[in-house]
C-alpha cells in the first residue's frame, strides 16, 4: 500500500513538473514573439491625425486645449507601455 502511495506522489510531482515546464517555455516563446514583432513590425503613431480632426471640429480654444491634453496623455501612456 505504501508503494502505491509513493508511486502516485512521484507521478503527480512528475506530471505537475512537466506541465509547469511546458507553461514556462510557452511564456518565454510568447515574450520572444512579442519582441520580434515589435522589432520588425513597429506600430505607427496614429494619435495626431485623429486629434487634428477633433481639433478642427471644435472651434473654441478650450476645445483645442482639451484635445491637446488628451493627445499628450495618450502619447505619454503609449511611450510608458512600450518601455515596460
Amino acid at each position: 500500500m505504501e508503494d502505491m502511495v509513493a508511486e502516485s506522489v512521484k507521478y503527480t510531482v512528475l506530471g505537475m513538473g512537466i506541465v509547469f515546464l511546458f507553461l514556462y517555455v510557452l511564456v518565454l516563446a510568447l515574450r520572444l514573439q512579442k519582441h520580434l514583432i515589435a522589432r520588425f513590425f513597429p506600430e505607427e503613431e496614429s494619435v495626431a491625425p485623429a486629434a487634428a480632426a477633433i481639433a478642427a471640429k471644435s472651434g473654441s480654444d478650450e476645445g483645442k486645449r482639451k484635445v491637446a491634453a488628451m493627445t499628450a496623455a495618450l502619447y505619454h501612456y503609449k511611450k510608458t507601455r512600450e518601455q515596460a
